[in-house]
């Protein structure tokens, strides 16, 4: 995974680096993460002062989201569970509707007429 990360208002620090990496590890678990780009924001005139805006190029749509908290920590964790919920969604998505092949038997190799699990 290739990672770039963007800072806007704040000094680059190893530590936020190495936090990123570590979220985007669990996530790894889940999907096949091509490249991802982050941005840390911290924002003096407004509150919540963080922001944290992710992009996750992956097979098929990439995924994207953002965050504010009055941490960086807490806008990082929950752009990270924005980011888990959505590919949590499109697999369970991808699982219902190779179910709903199954159960018609529209399965690749077999007849329409003929039904799902069924051996001639």
């Amino acid at each position: 995974m290739k990672l770039t990360l963007r800072y806007h208002g704040l000094n680059a620090r190893a530590f936020w680096q190495g936090l990123v990496e570590a979220q985007l590890k669990k996530l790894g678990g889940l999907v096949s993460i091509a490249s991802a780009r982050v941005s840390l924001e911290r924002q003096h005139e407004v509150k919540p002062a963080f922001r944290v805006q992710t992009l996750l190029e992956v097979p098929g749509p990439d995924f994207h989201a953002e965050a504010s908290d009055y941490t960086l920590q807490a806008a990082l964790l929950k752009a990270v569970k924005d980011l888990e919920r959505q590919i949590r969604a499109r697999k369970s998505r991808q699982l219902d509707k190779w179910k709903t092949k199954v159960q018609l038997g529209l399965l690749p190799g077999r007849s329409a007429l003929t039904p799902a699990g069924f051996r001639a």
